[in-house]
């Protein structure tokens, strides 16, 4: 880089006052996977202990569903319950265990299944722990169990890889520095870009299907299922309090008969679980109170499924909300793998060995540039960050919340979530702001060459379509800038400095705002498209376009810049 000098405008490094607050956010992410982690370890460690015990021959001796829990408490959940002898060390026992921890269900039918394969007088397996034979169970936890952990995991990873990058003592090593090729693979920050919008888009997917694909697809299932006189036995409004407060659900039990056999259930309809909204649900109980004749549609190849309600309802259309992961995980991987092939493209340098003449070797001699992050893909990316933070601020505020309506208030945790919440309405409003951006004239370039030397003639045109005629002026520039990484004491410091920042045009009518063509030259003394790991240059051109009351148009274009012809001649000698 002989011959070549900046003046650097440093950034400060990240103080310790920073290094707390930043460590403080990540000490959360730390601290909520491992309280999980304990969690799921606590009770799969317990579980899989049962793989031990001894596998015994048992005979069942009743089997039914129970709507008490644990202690005899009404959980409003149902409980399958089965009672069964076996023989053990020449000890006549019996055992009511199911499995370890209390098998649960909020669907009625669902637990009638399953006491169903335990029929009086069969034979069944049960597992025995030899250190004590009157504990038994009839069902082991799945040895898949502990991957549960995986879930918890990210968090820790997250928080822990976050305190540890902000404190850790930084190498002075410096690697050579190595031009950019056109095969040069993709940065980190791409890739945890991608990473994190499939976490996006496989959760999206995941939740489409189980709240809205499937309730439809069971409601045309269910359009050939018999209708079936029934009888209301009770019918409530379930609350279910959790860290987002208090949702609700519908339970309303009630008897049929199919075949010459009585069933039982408590599906009102397809979408089940609980959502907020009282007052929707409670109109929906008020129609079937205890003792009421109604109809049911019953599955004739099961007759312990059934609903009250097999067609669609309102509360469905809340199983689209998932398409919002859908669309910023499929969008962001989109324009993340597109900005990887333009960076690969546009963005970076080919080395010095391979530059032949313009129009020669395959090198273009006119380029339509693609912007560096498209509107869509800003917007995408903001509200993925909006969601995960919002998200994860929500849980606290609720807390908060709850706290000051029951007149417990937590003075310290509402003071220290108050930048938070600020950053987060901060990114809200830049949601807004980069929606209405999406309806700003979009620039499109062509330069010429398509891959510029030093020292070089550049040929811009621009063109604009939209609504131009909403521009107050219209600038184009080009602008070469350096990052270099390097120590200072015991930080890692990055500066970052403009070194040109040349006006290529600047106009305010609107036929030239709307298409031109300027030709600019580039400086021969400066540094062409470089990267190392410590050192890159960066050219681009910038179109910033004026609106009066409204998000401006602000877009980069990378643009390749080559060594002179000169300097390549020698390094080629």
């Amino acid at each position: 880089m002989a011959g070549f000098n900046l003046n650097y405008k440093s950034n400060a490094p990240t103080g310790v006052v920073g290094k707390l607050f930043f460590s403080l956010f990540f000490l959360f992410f730390l601290g909520m996977g491992l309280l999980f982690a304990w969690l799921i370890v606590r009770d799969v460690a317990a579980g899989l202990k049962t793989w031990a015990w001894k596998k015994t021959d048992c005979e069942i001796v009743a089997s039914r569903v129970s709507e008490t829990g644990p202690h005899g408490r009404h959980t409003g959940s149902f409980y399958v319950q089965v009672e069964y002898r076996y023989t053990f060390d020449g000890q006549k026992l019996t055992a009511d265990k199911y499995q370890l921890k209390p098998k649960s269900f909020t669907d009625y039918g669902k637990a009638a299944r399953l006491a169903g394969q335990y029929q009086p007088g069969s034979s069944a397996v049960c597992y025995v722990n030899p250190s004590a034979p009157t504990d038994a169970v009839l069902h082991r936890d799945s040895l898949l169990s502990p991957l549960a952990l995986l879930f918890p995991l990210v968090f820790v990873l997250i928080g822990a890889g976050g305190i540890f990058l902000m404190w850790r003592p930084q190498s002075a090593s410096v690697a050579a520095p190595q031009p950019i090729s056109n095969r040069a693979i993709a940065s980190n920050g791409q890739r945890f870009m991608f990473v994190f919008f499939m976490i996006f888009l496989l959760v999206g997917c995941g939740a489409f299907y189980g709240i809205f694909i499937r309730p439809v697809w069971s409601i045309q299932r269910a359009k050939q299922w018999p209708v079936v006189p029934c009888v209301v036995i009770s019918s409530e409004v379930q609350s279910h309090s959790g860290d987002k407060g208090t949702t609700y659900s519908i339970n309303i039990l009630y008897r049929y008969e199919f075949n010459g056999r009585e069933f039982k259930a408590n599906r009102y309809d397809f979408m089940g679980g609980s959502s907020s909204g009282y007052a929707g649900k409670q109109a929906v109980v008020n129609k079937y109170p205890p003792g009421r004749q109604a109809i049911c549609y019953v599955n004739p190849d099961e007759p312990t499924e059934a609903v009250l309600e097999r067609g669609f309802t309102p509360v469905m259309w809340g199983g689209l909300f998932p398409l919002i992961f859908v669309l910023v995980g499929a969008g962001g991987i989109y324009f993340t793998a597109r900005q990887r092939r333009n960076s690969l493209v546009t963005g970076g340098a080919i080395p010095a060995s391979t530059y032949r003449p313009v129009g020669i070797g395959g090198l273009p001699n006119t380029l339509v540039l693609k912007p560096k992050m498209p509107p869509f893909a800003k917007l995408f990316v903001i509200i993925a960050v909006a969601l995960f933070w919002n998200g994860i601020v929500s849980v606290f505020v609720a807390e908060v919340v709850r706290g000051w309506r029951s007149g417990h208030a937590e003075w310290f945790l509402t003071l220290f979530l108050v930048p938070f919440v600020l950053i987060g309405l901060g990114l809200m409003a830049g949601i807004i702001y980069q929606f209405l951006a999406l309806w700003n004239p979009r620039p499109r370039l062509k330069v010429t060459p398509g891959a510029v030397a030093l020292g070089g003639a550049l040929r811009v045109q621009w063109e604009l379509k939209g609504r131009t005629s909403v521009l107050k002026g219209l600038r184009v520039s080009l602008q070469g800038r350096e990052e270099a990484t390097y120590r200072r004491g015991t930080n890692t410091v990055t500066d970052k400095s403009v070194f040109l920042d040349l006006e290529i045009a600047k106009v305010t009518a609107l036929a030239e705002m709307q298409s031109g063509t300027r030709t600019v030259n580039i400086p021969a003394h400066l540094m062409h498209s470089f990267a190392s790991k410590n050192n890159k240059i960066f050219w681009s051109i910038f179109v910033h376009g004026e609106i009066s009351r409204w998000p401006d148009v602000k877009e980069e274009f990378p643009l390749t810049v080559l060594p002179t012809v000169r300097t390549t001649a020698r390094t080629q000698t």
